[in-house]
């Protein structure tokens, strides 16, 4: 049942029960005072009291993207080094040859008078005391290696093998120019000779 209120021109106001007929009054009303039909009005309460407001949407929720995570990119790699060539791989230049060659020939040439120092002085004291002292060719050996080693300005296991051959050949010639032949014992003196040439100018 829906209430229904009107109020008549007259002043009067009345009040009914009423089940509306598709929204509107079954049958006729009027004023009980004077009379004026109020079907009309109360078509009017009805249809206003039956106009259901329309409900207001909530808002949709607001969805809050989570905070972007930032992503971190590792720096490229550096480019790889280039290998550097140990030096017994290492390439050498026309130059550092030709100066290698010069130092051991000059290395030679030291040697040589080194020796020829040790000879003169070996075979000057037989000279001088006519005494034949065998030992003395480590003087020789001494003198070769370092005739060598300055003249070369360093050491090669090369130079040292060429004068120890050096210091041989003149330690055994000093020995024949002074005995006349090369004596068994002096062997001795001749492997110090050579040994002594070859650790000063190797080494």
């Amino acid at each position: 049942m829906t209430p229904v209120k009107i109020e008549c021109g007259c002043g009067q106001n009345y009040a009914f029960d009423v089940e509306p007929v598709n929204g509107r009054m079954p049958s006729a009303v009027a004023c009980p005072s004077c009379g004026v039909d109020g079907t009309a009005a109360a078509d009017d309460f009805i249809a206003r009291s039956m106009t259901v407001p329309t409900p207001v949407a909530a808002p949709a929720a607001v969805r809050l993207a989570p905070p972007a995570v930032p992503t971190y990119n590792p720096p490229p790699a550096p480019p790889p080094l280039p290998a550097t060539p140990r030096p017994s791989q290492r390439y050498i230049s026309a130059a550092e040859s030709s100066s290698s060659e010069f130092n051991l020939g000059m290395g030679i040439l030291g040697a040589f008078l080194g020796a020829l120092v040790g000879v003169g002085a070996m075979y000057g004291f037989f000279l001088a005391v006519g005494f034949r002292f065998p030992l003395l060719g480590v003087g020789i050996g001494v003198l070769t290696g370092f005739g060598a080693k300055i003249l070369y300005k360093g050491t090669s296991n090369t130079l040292g093998i060429i004068s120890s051959s050096i210091a041989l050949v003149a330690v055994v010639g000093t020995l024949f120019l002074m005995y006349g032949e090369f004596p068994i014992i002096s062997i001795i003196s001749v492997v110090v000779s050579v040994s002594m040439a070859y650790r000063i100018a190797a080494n």
